[in-house]
């Protein structure tokens, strides 16, 4: 016998739900369900994370991996592993989709499980893959967490919508006068990445995007991969560089960057403490618009990509999604439509505001 716990757990006025992580990441799952105090998430999904193949055959459900079979007979409903069958329930399967314990299939697979009961969470983990101290990730899913808890009564916050960042990267160039109009028509405001080298060139178009009311932040002096990630040393005078230019230029403070092609896997920890250093915040992106592999004509796939890179963050929980642009003639046409649905969908959308930073780095470093 087994009993079902959903994963939204009422108590009164009090709300617990269940979340489940892999290394740095909180996952993104359909459902999760806590049954005989084991927690469980759909099998085909976990699957997916941690890159474990399984098929169908006859009415058994077969998980093969570093040596190891595990099976699922729907009809005797018994797993097995390695043609063993075990005296209790990993697998379960509930309204037809099949669930699998995240201590079982974790462990099996050669990782290990670390608990925060306070965050209802199970964390997945191995120590031969990079990850941040548990200490920091419990900061970390603070965080998340309390972004998607509101002081709104919970009907309200069931309605509520996340905010929505705009980002735009490569700049300054012509585009950013086309992009820079469209915000303006629509009456919102975006954050801009721009190149130093770029800067130099336009500065009535930093002028307007300023006086406009969006931030601006440095990707760099050049945008050259091998010029900014040769040395830690090269790497922070491209930044310095950069801030120092929008300061003169615009009479702003810079301390926002986003380092060319996100920062990872190039970003090293000796980087990583320069920016520490030097008082830096670093945005990477929650929805990578993909924009630059497009032509003008497939503009509308660059708004698809975004509807649903907003969508699965929204359904993850996410508060604050960041959106990765660029200044280029592609992004231009599918900018309007993107603005018309987020607006449709009742969205808000906002610039970066120092004063209230949120923590968005591949890195998941709190302190940048």
């Amino acid at each position: 016998m087994f009993f079902i716990v959903c994963t939204t757990i009422g108590h009164a006025s009090t709300t617990v739900s269940h979340h489940v992580g892999l290394s740095d990441q909180l996952l993104d799952f359909s459902d999760i369900k806590v049954i005989s105090e084991d927690t469980k998430v759909p099998l085909e999904e976990i699957a997916a994370f941690l890159d474990i193949p399984f098929d169908l055959k006859k009415g058994i459900t077969y998980i093969r991996k570093n040596g190891i079979e595990i099976n699922y007979n729907e009809n005797s409903k018994i797993t097995s592993k390695n043609g063993v069958p075990l005296d209790w329930f990993p697998i379960v399967k509930v309204n037809g989709k099949l669930f699998i314990s995240v201590n079982y299939i974790a462990i099996e697979m050669g990782y290990k499980v670390h608990d925060f009961p306070k965050q209802h969470t199970q964390r997945i983990y191995r120590d031969d893959y990079g990850h941040m101290s548990h200490d920091d990730y419990e900061i970390y899913l603070n965080q998340i967490l309390n972004r998607q808890t509101s002081t709104l009564p919970a009907k309200a916050e069931e309605k509520a919508k996340p905010t929505i960042y705009l980002t735009f990267d490569d700049g300054p160039n012509k585009f950013t006068t086309v992009n820079n109009a469209t915000l303006k028509k629509y009456n919102v405001q975006g954050t801009f990445f721009f190149v130093g080298n770029y800067m130099k060139k336009n500065a009535s178009i930093i002028d307007s995007v300023v006086k406009d009311g969006h931030y601006i932040g440095t990707h760099s002096m050049t945008h050259d991969k091998e010029k900014v990630y040769k040395s830690a040393k090269s790497f922070i005078n491209e930044m310095n560089e950069g801030a120092k230019l929008i300061k003169q230029m615009t009479g702003k403070e810079a301390k926002l960057v986003r380092v060319p092609y996100g920062s990872k896997p190039d970003l090293s920890a000796a980087m990583q403490s320069e920016l520490l250093k030097n008082s830096y915040k670093l945005w990477d992106w929650d929805v990578d618009s993909k924009d630059w592999k497009y032509t003008d004509k497939e503009a509308d796939q660059i708004v698809k990509n975004v509807k649903v890179g907003i969508e699965k963050s929204y359904k993850s929980g996410d508060r604050d999604i960041i959106v990765l642009l660029h200044d280029r003639s592609q992004t231009t046409k599918a900018l309007p439509q993107i603005i018309e649905w987020l607006q449709k969908e009742g969205y808000a959308i906002k610039a970066y505001e120092p004063e209230h930073h949120i923590v968005k780095n591949f890195l998941r470093d709190t302190s940048l």
